[in-house]
């Protein structure tokens, strides 16, 4: 209930409703920040390539950007996905976390925080330590 309240009163901060924030917050927002989250360690990778003598940091680099490019991919098919109008995407979302629900054997709601919690939190982890480790390699 708390993602639900929190989802609302952003909702009635930017004159949307329910549905229509949950979209743009849960689907669009979070997917953005997850491909850019997942072009920082091809970026740092890139950057070592600039600043090293060391020619392993352009297989790095090319590995790393071809994970980049799977989360651009990822991203425009979820666009493509749960597009306009915000009803039919938000439609769409539900039938999919049900399906999945049934699937797992569990509620629409643990489904909605396993992906948009924790897999979201797990995944920006992930790609935040990958890069501090190119970095800082």
């Amino acid at each position: 209930m708390l993602c639900v309240w929190f989802l609302r009163l952003l909702g009635k901060l930017f004159g949307l409703t329910y549905e229509q924030i949950s979209v743009v917050f849960n689907l669009w927002l979070q997917g953005a920040v997850l491909m850019l989250s997942g072009l920082a360690p091809a970026a740092a990778a890139i950057y070592k390539c600039a600043t090293s003598d060391s020619y392993m940091w352009y297989a790095v680099a090319i590995s790393l950007t071809v994970y980049a490019a799977l989360y651009g991919y990822g991203f425009i098919n979820m666009l493509r996905h749960y597009h306009l109008p915000f009803d039919d995407a938000f439609d769409l979302c539900v039938e999919d976390l049900n399906k999945l629900a049934a699937k797992w054997r569990t509620t629409y709601q643990m489904v909605n925080l396993i992906i948009f919690v924790l897999f979201f939190l797990i995944i920006i982890g992930v790609n935040i330590y990958a890069t501090y480790y190119i970095v800082n390699f």
